[in-house]
């Protein structure tokens, strides 16, 4: 038996093919539903019936809110060969796949105890929440795939403030948004690209919840319109680790420091802080903790979890001279 675990699918991947599960869609397969968006949703095959009660609250919702009644639902159980080739095999996951079969939107269980991956750390309530979430997404998100919009092609050039082709390197991936000039990079990260992971906290550059890295640099991203950073490689939390080497779920160092040492309470601030954190590593700071401080005062927690956070960094510090 193969014990091979690939990584789930990455956004901005293209969506494997393959043949649709029942016969509520007139469609065959996955690659016939091209020109249509589509949620693809892997649950627990215990679940069920739990699968139907996620379709019907998917249809009553869509039923009622213009662009999601466009969206096909396809739901699949977890052991299913579909699931192996989207890397989530006996995981509870969710991905949005848009009109050309590109991976927009994806959501994936962590997992039980460390190292475990238990397709029951999500209820059920919280899946058909993740499913919704995918439709939502792909409904009010509006992307282009390799320059070609969805939409009717416009006779003329975009004027000023009016929405044109944005093309941006997010986590080792060229994608290309629908962004008017004034959407600043947290927004289309977060309501085009579908990256929440970076979080808007004061969304005036004071809290440093929103921190991304951009060539390498850690930037504000409520601060920075997108469209100034075409060309430059982004990284946002969800690509942190891979940009340092990692595969599969395999962590950065920070990311692995902040847990062990509990550098966060409520979390909500703590992308930015680890998106910080890792930045200042290969900047000309000090080795005292007052440097440390100093250096990660433009993050804030407001839950006070700084002698986590403090003694998070000074141990990736440690590993990184080693």
């Amino acid at each position: 038996m193969d014990r091979h675990v690939i990584a789930p699918l990455d956004i901005g991947q293209t969506a494997p093919d393959f043949e649709l599960p029942d016969n509520s869609q007139t469609a065959r397969r996955l690659s016939d539903l091209r020109g249509v968006a589509v949620v693809i949703a892997f649950h627990p095959r215990e679940w069920d019936p739990a699968r139907a009660e996620q379709v019907e609250l998917y249809k009553s919702a869509a039923a009622s809110v213009d662009g999601m009644a466009q969206i096909a639902l396809v739901a699949l159980s977890n052991d299913d060969p579909t699931a192996a080739a989207y890397g989530v095999t006996n995981l509870s996951a969710v991905f949005g796949v848009d009109q050309s079969g590109i991976v927009r939107w994806r959501h994936t269980s962590l997992g039980g105890a460390a190292g475990s991956r238990d397709p029951r750390s999500w209820s059920r309530r919280e899946f058909v929440t993740a499913v919704l979430g995918a439709a939502f997404a792909l409904a009010f998100c509006p992307t282009l795939d390799d320059g070609v919009a969805h939409a009717a092609p416009r006779s003329r050039a975009a004027g000023v403030g009016e929405a044109r082709p944005v093309r941006l390197n997010i986590n080792g991936h060229d994608t290309t948004l629908h962004l008017e000039p004034r959407v600043t990079l947290l927004d289309a990260l977060r309501e085009y690209a579908g990256l929440t992971g970076t979080k808007k906290g004061c969304d005036h550059g004071q809290c440093g919840a929103c921190t991304v890295h951009v060539d390498g640099k850690r930037v504000l991203s409520c601060l920075t319109f997108a469209v100034m950073q075409q060309g430059k490689p982004i990284v946002s939390i969800e690509g942190l680790a891979a940009s340092a080497g990692a595969s599969g779920d395999a962590l950065h160092p920070v990311q692995q420091a902040f847990i062990k040492h509990d550098g966060f309470q409520c979390g909500y601030c703590t992308p930015g802080q680890i998106m910080s954190a890792s930045a200042m590593l290969n900047e000309p700071w000090g080795v005292s903790d007052d440097d440390v401080r100093e250096a990660m005062s433009g993050n804030i927690c407001r839950c006070g979890a700084y002698p986590g956070i403090v003694a998070a960094i000074q141990e990736a510090r440690r590993g990184q001279t080693q």
